[in-house]
């Protein structure tokens, strides 16, 4: 059985996120431009200790003015990317080991460019955690809801009125920007601007993905503002 399901893992791995296609299967749709501007995010997070040796996952998205998915580290591990696809359709993702089994928080995180907001369909997720003994262990990562970095009041634009939101959530828990705060992904915040309180999901905050939120996030957020050519990496 042991042998078994690490074949099943295996193969897996293989199928989804290794068929890499022919560089004509990706003609019937134009990709993201160089310039794209606009990063969508995913992110797998466990929530308490699950003791995962390995995590396969990814995204599957259409093509249309998009860029492949492409796969990111949170938390300390070994990250082996893949991708592939079919007209019309990317794939991207890949394996991950964290070095700590029993971790908690954000493991990995998908990225995708797109020319506009209105651009991104997103079309599958895949997600499976396995043991040392390569069992799966059955609803252990959580792949939260993708997402447009920065745009915090979720009116598919990247403006000021989201810096606001951004800039008195994060200085009411760093203390004044004099600290970086460790945040749950699974947790609310709650965020006055303007005498009025909303609550939001803190890894929305977290605008460079580092699993924390800090003055450097804010910065990024400026930059991107003020420089028409700049984009979030990730």
């Amino acid at each position: 059985m042991k042998n078994t399901l690490k074949k099943v893992t295996a193969s897996i791995a293989a199928a989804v996120l290794c068929a890499v296609p022919m560089a004509s299967s990706f003609s019937a749709n134009a990709a993201a431009n160089a310039n794209a501007r606009f990063t969508y995010r995913k992110v797998f997070a466990v929530s308490e200790s699950k003791n995962i040796d390995l995590l396969v996952f990814g995204v599957s998205c259409r093509t249309a003015n998009t860029s492949a998915p492409s796969a990111d580290k949170i938390a300390s591990g070994s990250l082996t990317p893949g991708g592939g696809g079919n007209p019309g359709v990317y794939n991207g993702g890949g394996n991950f080991r964290p070095s700590n089994r029993n971790m908690v928080g954000g493991m990995v995180s998908v990225h995708m460019y797109c020319n506009s907001p209105s651009d991104y369909k997103e079309l599958s997720t895949t997600n499976y955690a396995y043991d040392a003994n390569g069992n799966l262990i059955a609803d252990a990562v959580s792949a939260g809801p993708t997402f447009l970095v920065g745009d915090l009041n979720l009116d598919k634009k990247i403006n000021s009125d989201d810096y606001q939101i951004l800039y008195s959530g994060i200085r009411s828990v760093t203390n004044n920007f004099t600290k970086s705060y460790k945040f749950s992904y699974f947790g609310i915040m709650n965020v006055v601007v303007g005498n009025v309180g909303r609550n939001y999901s803190p890894y929305s905050f977290d605008i460079n993905n580092d699993g924390y939120l800090s003055k450097a996030d804010t910065d990024m957020f400026m930059k991107y503002l003020s420089n028409s050519n700049y984009r979030f990496a990730k």
